[in-house]
Formats: structure tokens, C-alpha cells, sequence
């Protein structure tokens, strides 16, 4: 046999080998030992997971959950040969579980079709914005770090050692030391001590009590204050960064708009196939039936 023909039976070969172990995993089954179930099987069970949580499910988690399904199955069964299943609060509930989900069903295949059939939303988008632009102004902020000296006499922080106490890291900040460092370890505020005295994120204008704020705006991006008196004590504040007010353009809020106006419209819709079904007067009931129906 020439050395083609070999090559050729070879991936032959290959390719039988592989449709056979693409037919094993799709016939295989699950089992613990007491009972198993098909990779089949197993898929309509995982139809109801949502499909991110589904996704995201490691090797131990679905070896977990098959095990519950298995244990799950074996119990029911056993309630079903005890009679359970015929006992009417059993039935109650099984009829309740299977109208909930039925109708709850009904609406979200009906709002699939509604969302496969809207048009480009980008124009209901761009008029809403032109209405409500007062709501996409970026305020005036600053990223700020604070070392706080606390004043608190009933704790034995007088305002005169919280003042010297501050003076004395100022002086090590002026001369290089690392203000992340300080603030962990000198810091009073226990909510950002550990972040180094960072407040996280952007603080908007007025947040902060009148002298902080006063004192973070007038500083230089990387510069450090004097110590600055509040109610709370001394503050050694850093600013990181400051950013002016603004309007955001259409662009920038468009996928939010797009995603509320969407979101309007298939809520509208679900309230109009709830509506279609509900009937055209309120339920009576009497003290007489009220009586039965609240008594089991």
C-alpha cells in the first residue's frame, strides 16, 4: 500500500474514532451509584436554568446537581408509591406549581416574539434624551484620599493633640513619606483607613461637610492639604483627581436609553397580556363562603 493510500485510511480511521466518542457523549449516562440518568434527560432538567448560571457551572457543580436530581427522582418515586401524590394539599400545590409556570411561560414566549419584532429603538431613544438631558449632566467630583485625626474629648482626643498629631504627618508627607502608609497607620477613619485613607470612586460636590469640600477643590491634582478642621477632627486631605461638571452627549447614554425604552415597551406589552385575560369585574365573595374557604 503506497504511502498516500496509508494516509488516507489513516484519517479515516481518525474520523471513525471520533464519531464514535461524539456518539458515547451523546448517549452517555449519569449515575450514582443507586440510579442513573441520560445526558438527554439531564438537558431538559438544565432547560430551566438560566442560561448564564448554566453556563458558569464548573465540573463539581453539575457532577453536584445530577446527584440532587438522582436523589430528587428516587424520593419523589417513593412518594408516589406511598400515595403522597394523590393527598390534596399534594395536588394543591402540584396544580398551583404547574399553573404558575404555564402562565408565567405563556407571557415570556409572547414577550420573545414581541422583542424579535421591535424596530430600531435609537430614534424613541435620541427624543427622550432631548427631553430629560438635565438627567445626563456628569456633576462636578473629586477622588480623594484623607488621613483623620479625631477629635473626641469622652475618648481622650483632645482638639490639641489631634492638631499636633496631624502636624506631625504633615511634616513626614512634605518629606516624602507615603501617604497611603501614613493613613493606615495614623488614620481615625476605619472605613478607609485600610484603603490606604482612599475614599473610593468619584465623590460628587456636596457630599463632604463645607471645609473638607472646600479644601479638596482648591487643591492641585496630587497635592496634599494643611490639616483642615471639621466636626470630625484634623484631615490631611490628597487629591487624585478632579473632574468638572458636564453634559453627556447621546452617545454616550445611548445604549442605557435604548435598554430603558426597550424595557418600557415589553413591560407595557406583558401588562396587555395580563390584562387580556383578567375578567371584566371584581370577585364577589360573601361572609358565608369567606368563612368556608378561610377554614381548611
Amino acid at each position: 500500500m503506497n504511502k498516500r493510500k496509508q494516509r488516507g485510511w489513516l484519517a479515516w480511521g481518525v474520523s471513525l474514532a471520533c464519531v464514535a466518542g461524539l456518539a458515547q457523549a451523546q448517549t452517555q449516562t449519569f449515575s450514582d451509584g443507586l440510579g442513573s440518568i441520560s445526558q438527554d434527560e439531564m438537558r431538559m432538567e438544565l432547560d430551566g436554568a438560566p442560561p448564564e448560571i448554566r453556563a458558569a457551572m464548573s465540573r463539581e457543580q453539575m457532577s453536584s446537581f445530577i446527584g440532587r436530581v438522582l436523589t430528587e427522582r428516587r424520593m419523589a418515586e417513593a412518594a408516589r408509591t406511598s400515595g403522597l401524590a394523590d393527598s390534596p394539599p399534594v395536588r394543591a400545590n402540584i396544580l398551583r406549581a404547574t399553573r404558575e409556570i404555564l402562565a408565567r411561560a405563556y407571557v415570556d414566549t409572547e414577550l420573545d416574539k414581541v422583542a424579535a419584532s421591535l424596530p430600531d429603538l435609537t430614534e424613541l431613544a435620541r427624543e427622550r434624551y432631548m427631553v430629560t438631558r438635565g438627567a445626563y449632566i456628569v456633576n462636578e467630583a473629586v477622588r480623594v484620599s484623607h488621613i483623620l485625626f479625631a477629635v473626641d474629648e469622652a475618648a481622650g482626643k483632645d482638639d490639641a493633640a489631634a492638631k499636633s498629631r496631624a502636624e506631625e504627618v504633615l511634616k513626614r508627607l512634605r518629606a516624602g513619606a507615603d501617604f497611603a502608609e501614613l493613613a493606615k497607620d495614623y488614620s481615625d477613619d476605619t472605613g478607609s483607613k485600610r484603603a490606604g485613607g482612599e475614599l473610593r470612586g468619584w465623590s460628587d460636590k456636596g457630599r463632604f461637610v463645607a471645609p473638607f469640600e472646600e479644601a479638596a477643590y482648591a487643591l492641585k491634582t496630587g497635592a496634599i492639604s494643611d490639616p483642615v478642621r471639621t466636626r470630625f477632627g484634623y484631615h490631611i486631605i490628597k487629591l487624585h483627581e478632579k473632574r468638572e461638571a458636564r453634559q453627556q452627549t447621546f452617545e454616550e447614554v445611548k445604549d442605557k436609553l435604548v435598554a430603558d425604552v426597550r424595557k418600557e415597551l415589553l413591560g407595557n406589552k406583558r401588562q396587555e397580556l395580563v390584562t387580556k385575560f383578567q375578567g371584566g369585574k371584581p370577585v364577589e365573595v360573601d361572609d358565608a363562603a369567606l368563612k368556608t374557604l378561610k377554614n381548611p
